[in-house]
């Protein structure tokens, strides 16, 4: 019997147990918002989902109006990649996760999109040299400006961006 109740016991725990929740993030991409204004007709949108129990994201980007010919040459071609996430504090600005040109990026009749699963934020930080853990990553996500901006070569500053903004559940 008293098996029995350690078994239930057991279960109950387990069953209490709460695993992390992905944390779901958009941007919806322009060259009328800000930091940009370009003025750009090209457009775009991204959700990225963090993972806090794997500590990886995935991320689907879809972008208009802008073709591979036409990403920022001299960042296509490095580590750091045509896009990346940008935080912004005041007049610093830091890039804390890059989009590297790789085999995630697929050409569409209008423009491009990006595809990544599960790539460890540690990894992707330090291509960009990010001093910011994964749980300070989190949180600015959650409360500095963050945009998602894409630099190509009329635009090297970018393009157009897109600040993220927690998804709805």
């Amino acid at each position: 019997m008293l098996r029995k109740i350690i078994m239930a016991l057991a279960l109950t725990a387990c069953a209490g147990q709460t695993h992390a929740v992905e944390l779901r993030y958009m941007a919806s991409l322009s060259g009328d918002q800000y930091p940009t204004e370009t003025g750009s007709a090209a457009t775009g949108t991204a959700t990225l989902v963090v993972d806090p129990a794997t500590q990886t994201i995935d991320a689907v980007i879809r972008i208009d109006g802008i073709r591979f010919e036409q990403l920022a040459h001299h960042l296509a071609h490095s580590a750091v990649g045509p896009m990346h996430l940008h935080r912004y504090q005041g007049d610093d600005v830091s890039l804390i996760l890059p989009f590297p040109l790789n085999a995630s990026y697929a050409e569409t009749a209008t423009g491009f999109t990006v595809t990544m699963n599960d790539v460890p934020y540690q990894d992707a930080a330090a291509i960009v040299h990010s001093e910011l853990s994964f749980e300070q990553f989190v949180g600015a996500l959650s409360t500095d400006p963050i945009y998602l901006n894409i630099h190509t070569n009329a635009f090297g500053d970018g393009e157009i961006s897109g600040r993220v903004i927690q998804a709805a559940r």
